[in-house]
């Protein structure tokens, strides 16, 4: 067993402790709950590391003779892709994980859509969001501006389910030999299914606590097996016009698109450039001030999302479209974020002040002593 080590501010090391978990609970399902990242995307999937939205913990399942819930799921998550994820947390000392929990997760993967509903797994997903955040918000912090409106993305999830597209994760503290040997052969014999095994090895030192997750059960010769079988359609990229974008816009928004329309006008007018997008599910029309910057200050999607591009302006464009946002628009801007992202109910009684910032933006920017001429690419 490798051994972890604290370097300290002298480069020395020492060894951490090694922490065997006492309690499921507090030490695997709440740390779980609080840190999604712990299900490694990145090992699940290298070439698009897989993101998630918890569902919910405890999801019950119904007994099939009663209809009454009998057993609960530790968690359901799923991915951007809308594939279901069902995850059970165990400690190394609870030899259930060796046996009857392997066919209940089987048994739940065979059955999951005779229990859930896309109209259960909504209602599910948005109780289950933290701090005010909206489902809609969730989603494009899943999949991006570019994403799934919320009915659409839940009849994927629906349909998964059925067509048993979905994944299986232990997710244990450490990995017995033997459930690891059951997982790598479950994980070639499943052709839609996927079946993993996270071990979360826990450690402490001088009140640090660290967690080392590591993925097991996905050879290459498993991802073989998957590819040969799961057709993935990659859809491409589309090119779209005023057209085409406010057609779609008015079949995903109805009534709500109306502060698209003005938007656009409204740029149109004040001589911005417009460009075009050239996204799968939505369009997009994006301002530019070509001798400021060549790339866009704002985009604006058919689904209804108005993402900033901060991290694609130079500087002296960022501070000042942060403070349009904060202070004239009333948007929270966090920090963390490199594209914030807002939905047309947010924004669309406050287009005039929207446009009228970027004009004095531009304005402003013009006028200062260090600009000279138009923007490097």
């Amino acid at each position: 067993m490798a051994k972890v080590y604290a370097i300290d501010n002298d480069w020395g090391s020492k060894e951490m402790e090694r922490i065997h978990v006492l309690s499921e609970d507090l030490e695997l399902q709440r740390i779980l709950e609080k840190n999604h990242d712990l299900l490694p995307g990145d090992q699940i999937d290298p070439e698009s590391p897989r993101q998630w939205l918890l569902i919910k913990r405890e999801m019950p399942v119904p007994d099939p003779g009663t209809g009454l819930s009998r057993w609960s799921i530790d968690f359901l998550f799923v991915d951007q892709d809308a594939v279901p994820t069902f995850v059970e947390c165990k400690r190394f000392a609870d030899t259930r994980a060796r046996r009857e929990i392997i066919g209940q997760m089987i048994e739940y993967a065979a059955n999951g859509h005779r229990y859930w509903d896309k109209e259960l797994l909504r209602d599910c997903a948005e109780k289950s969001l933290k701090g005010g955040r909206t489902l809609e918000l969730a989603l494009t912090e899943l999949q991006g501006p570019d994403c799934d409106l919320p009915d659409e993305f839940f009849g994927r999830i629906q349909q998964n389910l059925r067509e048993g597209q979905l994944r299986l994760i232990f997710f244990l503290e450490d990995a017995p030999p033997e459930l690891m040997s059951v997982v790598d052969f479950l994980n070639k014999q499943m052709e839609r299914s996927e079946v993993l095994l996270v071990e979360a090895r826990q450690y402490r030192s001088e009140g640090r606590h660290v967690i080392v997750p590591t993925l097991f059960g996905y050879t290459e010769e498993a991802r073989l097996v998957k590819r040969s079988i799961t057709i993935t359609t990659i859809a491409s990229r589309k090119k779209w016009d005023e057209a085409s974008y406010f057609a779609d816009a008015e079949a995903k928004l109805g009534e709500q698109a109306g502060p698209l329309r003005s938007l656009y006008d409204l740029l149109k007018a004040e001589d911005f450039g417009l460009n075009w997008g050239s996204g799968q599910k939505s369009g997009s029309f994006n301002p530019i001030a070509w001798d400021i910057s060549h790339r866009s200050f704002i985009s604006v999607y058919s689904n209804g999302w108005l993402t900033l591009k901060l991290e694609d302006l130079p500087d002296r464009c960022k501070e000042k479209l942060k403070s349009l946002a904060e202070n004239k628009l009333g948007f929270e801007v966090r920090p963390e974020l490199k594209y914030p992202t807002y939905f047309v109910s947010a924004w669309g009684n406050k287009v005039e002040e929207l446009v009228s910032g970027l004009v004095r933006i531009v304005e402003e920017l013009r006028a200062s002593e260090e600009f000279s001429g138009p923007a490097e690419q």
